[in-house]
C-alpha cells in the first residue's frame, strides 16, 4: 500500500487517502487508512481537487473494500489539475521599491517654508 502511495505522490499529487476494510488478516473484519499529504474534506474546492474511486475485490475469505481519494494539484492551465486556485490560497507579492524622498532646499528652509503673504 505505501509503494502506491508513494507512486501517486511522485506523479504530481497534492495527498493521497487509502482506505482498504473487509478480513484482511483475521476472521474479524477491519479498516486500514493510509495517509500522505494535504487532503481537503469539505466544502465547494472538494468537488472541483478531489478524484474518489470506489472498488470491490472479492477474495477467498470474503469481500475487500477499497477506497482511493487523490487531492489534484491546481494547474494554471487546467490539463493535469482544476483551473480554479483554492479559495485561501495566500500570494505574497514582492514590496514596492521606495522612491527616495527629496530633501528641501537651504532656500525654502531660510523662508520659514510658508510662502504666504509677504
Amino acid at each position: 500500500c505505501y509503494g502506491v502511495i508513494r507512486f501517486i505522490m511522485e506523479n504530481g499529487a497534492k495527498g493521497v487517502e487509502v482506505i482498504i476494510s473487509g478480513k484482511l488478516r483475521a476472521q474479524r473484519a477491519k479498516a486500514m487508512k493510509f495517509k500522505d499529504g494535504y487532503l481537503i474534506s469539505t466544502g465547494e474546492p472538494k468537488k472541483h481537487y478531489i478524484a474518489e474511486a470506489v472498488r470491490h475485490v472479492c477474495m477467498r475469505q470474503g469481500m475487500l473494500g477499497i477506497k482511493v481519494k487523490i487531492m489534484l494539484a491546481h494547474d494554471p492551465l487546467g490539463i493535469m489539475g482544476p483551473k480554479m486556485p483554492l479559495p485561501d490560497n495566500v500570494i505574497i507579492h514582492e514590496p514596492k521599491e521606495d522612491v527616495p524622498v527629496m530633501q528641501p532646499n537651504a532656500e525654502d528652509q531660510a523662508q520659514g517654508g510658508y510662502q504666504g503673504d509677504q
